[in-house]
């Protein structure tokens, strides 16, 4: 079974959507003479959301929609009561003598009980010139405003049974003895004031023994099968290694660093929009908040497996006392593994105090390998541009041999240590080669814009490989750019090709031209590939629709392809599974990790390396 751990407030609040209707904007319509508004779910939404975009209560929101809770479904409409303070959908009404209740709710179709809940004190007495807030009718003008007659579900009289109509986003919070407001709102990731306006309260002063109502995420979704017996077993004489050192627990504890980010995002989400505007998480949260989607769905599929595991989820923001105090933590002193943090200074640190902790580090976004150095306790999960032009050397060698390889000399320092890297692998790995086109890799200058340098270094009856050791979007730009002056030049060479290699940075550059790309048959090296189409992908994008209604973006895949490495590494070997690591294998859906010991006594990193191109402006996995 897979536990959440409250403490540190593992279940995400549900304050953020990823594309909100606008109030102003929405359909209203006005049913038995109160109007609403009309909000159709979108992707994204969830219910605690819709409740902070239109500023309504939940309780409202509920007592509207017969049977609604935070199962959200695409397409579903969901009836928000405007308020009564919105002068564009409600007006003043002054009694005219003899009137009587009854009458002038039928003047305004509604009920006497409408008009008793808009004018709060209402009795059926009524007197001349008395002030009363009645629903505006519908303006034709106003395109979007319907009038319908269906019933409307009324609020109950007695207090909501909140466990059980908003079990779905809400939860009952006891307030402890030492516990303050501060406290509560860190420990569930949630703001002061949300949890001040969600229960009324006059300030942020609580005591114990008071009762709080707090937004949380329920996790209820169907979960990827994936059978642990399946997997790869290690090799007979790994098994008898690892045998005397296997530390096996009843229960795994997991951290995630990850930079949530909610203060800024709080601000962010808060913004007024435009008109055209949507309303777009901070990026880094983003990130962030689907990584950690992904790998909570792993930790649920592994459960079924029979995996115990109480996951700890951490707002490391970008700051490394923020990471310190998490560490001083009772809690922390029995962490089986930390997974994150993102950013480099935060990562710095975290990996330094996790080996004098003996607790191992996993780090799924890019980092320098210098962090690997006499460091066993790391995991580097993203290769690097080093290892990746390792991988681009190996398959031209295998693939391309028979043609004739030309090395792109870069221009800045940074680019030139990779540019060494790939001559000088190239050149010794060449020689034990039989019948390759050259044993020596050319290396020429990109030289003048028109394409005329390069065109002189090209064999016009063959394919040409070029391999353009860079990030530099500059550098790159002008490099596809001349191999396309290079092909414009020899329109009637029938044998002649370019299939050009790069790196998997430049997928970042949208000032890349596709068509360049496409033209010169691109090549990059990464490692990871997705391919939507299998059954693997398919299967978990399902899951992650039925999970959190919106399909899974590459930082999701990436959390659910780490959750499901290494947590099912604790599972089949212990906390010592580093003895295990090189040989552990599973069928992920866009990763194959390979992690190799750069050294004795440093940390591993992931060292597969997938060739995808550009075929027909799309992207297939070559090797």
């Amino acid at each position: 079974m897979i536990k959440k751990f409250l403490n540190t407030c593992l279940l995400f609040l549900l304050f953020i959507g990823y594309s909100w209707a606008q109030p102003d904007n929405a359909q209203v319509e006005t049913k038995d003479g109160k109007k609403y508004y009309v909000h159709i779910v979108e992707k994204g939404n969830t219910l605690y959301g819709i409740h902070r975009l239109y500023n309504v209560e939940l309780e409202k929101i509920l007592a509207s929609n017969e049977g609604l809770d935070n199962n959200l479904t695409l397409g579903q409409k969901i009836y928000i009561p405007v308020p009564v303070s919105n002068e564009k959908h409600y007006g003043n009404y002054t009694v005219k003598q003899g009137e009587t209740l009854y009458g002038i709710s039928k003047k305004f179709n509604c009920t006497v009980a409408d008009l008793k809940e808009l004018n709060e004190g209402l009795s059926d007495g009524l007197q001349p010139g008395q002030q009363l807030t009645v629903p505006k009718a519908a303006d034709s003008s106003e395109p979007g405003e319907v009038i319908q007659t269906d019933p409307v579900v009324k609020p109950q009289e007695t207090e909501p049974v909140y466990n059980l109509s908003l079990q779905d986003s809400i939860i009952k919070h006891t307030v402890l003895k030492h516990e303050t407001m501060y406290s509560i709102a860190k420990r569930y990731m949630v703001s002061q004031d949300t949890i001040v306006a969600l229960n009324n309260l006059k300030s942020i002063k609580v005591k114990k023994g008071d009762v709080l109502l707090i937004p949380i995420k329920k996790v209820n979704y169907d979960v990827v099968q994936k059978d642990l017996t399946q997997l790869d077993n290690l090799p007979s004489d790994s098994l008898l290694q690892i045998d005397d050192t296997l530390v096996m627990k009843d229960v795994y504890n997991v951290a995630l660093f990850l930079p949530l980010m909610l203060d800024l995002n709080e601000r962010e989400m808060s913004k007024s929009l435009k008109l055209g505007q949507v309303r777009e998480l901070y990026p880094t949260t983003k990130i962030s908040f689907e990584f950690y989607q992904g790998f909570l769905l792993a930790a649920d599929s592994l459960s079924k497996a029979g995996l115990n595991v109480e996951l700890f989820i951490y707002d490391t923001k970008r700051d490394t006392n923020t990471i310190k105090k998490y560490m001083n933590q009772d809690e922390f002193k029995d962490m089986d593994l930390v997974v994150g943090p993102l950013y480099r200074n935060t990562i710095d640190y975290a990996v330094n105090a996790c080996k004098e902790r003996g607790i191992r580090i996993v780090l799924p976004f890019n980092s320098d390998s210098d962090v690997l150095y006499q460091n066993p306790y790391v995991y580097k999960g993203v290769a690097s541009n080093m290892t990746l032009l390792d991988g681009i050397v190996d398959y031209v060698i295998e693939k391309h041999k028979h043609h004739k390889i030309i090395l792109i000399k870069p221009t800045s320092a940074a680019d030139l240590t990779l540019f060494e890297r790939v001559r000088d692998r190239y050149n010794e790995r060449i020689q034990s080669v039989s019948g390759a086109y050259s044993m020596k890799i050319v290396e020429a200058s990109l030289g003048s814009s028109s394409g005329r340098d390069l065109n002189g270094v090209i064999n016009k009856d063959t394919t040409n490989i070029f391999i353009i050791p860079s990030t530099n979007l500059k550098f790159v730009a002008r490099a596809m750019s001349t191999l396309n002056q290079v092909l414009n030049m020899n329109p009637y060479s029938k044998n002649l090709k370019i299939v050009s290699f790069g790196l998997e940075d430049w997928n970042k550059y949208d000032d890349l031209d596709v068509k360049y790309r496409n033209r010169t048959n691109q090549h990059y090296a990464s490692y990871r590939f997705v391919d939507y189409n299998s059954p693997k992908a398919v299967k978990l994008i399902k899951s992650y629709r039925a999970a959190y209604g919106t399909d899974p973006s590459i930082y999701a895949i990436q959390g659910f392809d780490f959750g499901m490495y290494f947590m099912s590494a604790l599972h089949l070997y212990g906390t010592n599974f580093d003895l295990a690591i090189a040989s552990h294998r599973m069928d992920l859906v866009q990763n194959d990790f390979k992690f190799r010991l750069i050294q004795q006594g440093s940390g591993r990193e992931n060292q597969r390396v997938v060739i995808v191109s550009y075929n027909d402006f799309k992207l297939i996995q070559m090797n």
